[in-house]
């Protein structure tokens, strides 16, 4: 089911959202959300709905850095960690901007949460033991880290599922629809809706040049034309190469101006990562 917008706004934007609209009208735009949603998520690499997530990091294996180890301390504690080739201090989240943290437990033993009694030690202190890259202040006055970046004191350990973090991510209903002062995130609204529009469009257009009797909702674009002895054909009838799919591009793709409209909230840190 659609998570970042209501199947009520893209009715709207096609004129559909009266009492007319068919239930087959309804299901062809509901599924052309799902899928212009998924496709914006995957450009993203991530969610950009505000949820709470829960997740275990490093999520791959690093290069051992020749069995070298390092001594961290700070007041009355501490701790002997293994070296890695990109062992480091800081550590990349997948979704972003990060809102709170709720939690961040270590465990060498954690291995992903699912060893006995993984992820029971105390947890790590904020301010003290790991800080996010907070670079500035929402609306009701709470932090935010735009990046997904937090930083440790001393290296983050290097095996994989040993940290275990629970944050809270994403943008608020307000900012998706640009009702916001501080984060305006209008534009990924606007992408699912234009991606969501010409996929709903294509069907109705393909159902209404391929089926007998087809009810699409208007005439689709001229692919021939006739005037006396002189005539021309684009394509044909929604098919591969048409005036259509050049119009409206494939169902899986992202057409430019959304690939543009995306650029200035996708989760570069964790794409460079290989996440």
């Amino acid at each position: 089911m659609p998570s970042i917008i209501d199947i009520s706004e893209v009715l709207l934007e096609m004129g559909l959202a009266d009492v007319s609209e068919t239930d087959y009208e309804r299901a062809v735009v509901n599924s052309a959300i799902t899928r212009a949603e998924g496709a914006i998520k995957r450009f993203l690499r991530y969610d950009p709905v505000q949820r709470t997530r829960t997740e275990f990091y490093p999520q791959k294996d690093l290069p051992a850095l020749y069995q070298r180890a390092v001594w961290e301390s700070q007041g009355d504690k501490a701790i002997l960690r293994g070296l890695a080739g990109a062992a480091t201090d800081l550590l990349q989240v997948q979704h972003i901007p990060i809102r709170s943290i709720t939690s961040l437990v270590i465990d060498y033993s954690g291995r992903f949460g699912t060893s006995v009694d993984a992820f029971t030690a105390t947890a790590e202190i904020e301010g003290s033991d790991y800080w996010p890259t907070y670079d500035g202040v929402d609306d009701d006055g709470n932090s935010f880290c735009r990046d997904g970046l937090i930083r440790s004191f001393g290296r983050w350990p290097t095996e994989p599922g040993s940290v275990k973090v629970v944050y809270s991510a994403g943008y608020t209903k307000a900012e998706l629809h640009g009702q916001a002062n501080i984060l305006d995130a209008s534009p990924i609204i606007d992408a699912v809706i234009n991606e969501s529009k010409r996929r709903a469009l294509k069907v109705f257009i393909d159902a209404k040049s391929t089926t007998a009797g087809g009810t699409g909702f208007v005439a689709g674009p001229i692919v021939s034309e006739r005037m006396g002895d002189y005539s021309y054909q684009i394509g044909g009838g929604g098919g591969s190469g048409s005036s259509t799919d050049r119009k409206l591009g494939g169902i899986y793709d992202l057409l430019p101006e959304t690939i543009s409209m995306l650029s200035d909230f996708v989760n570069w840190g964790w794409s460079l990562s290989g996440g």
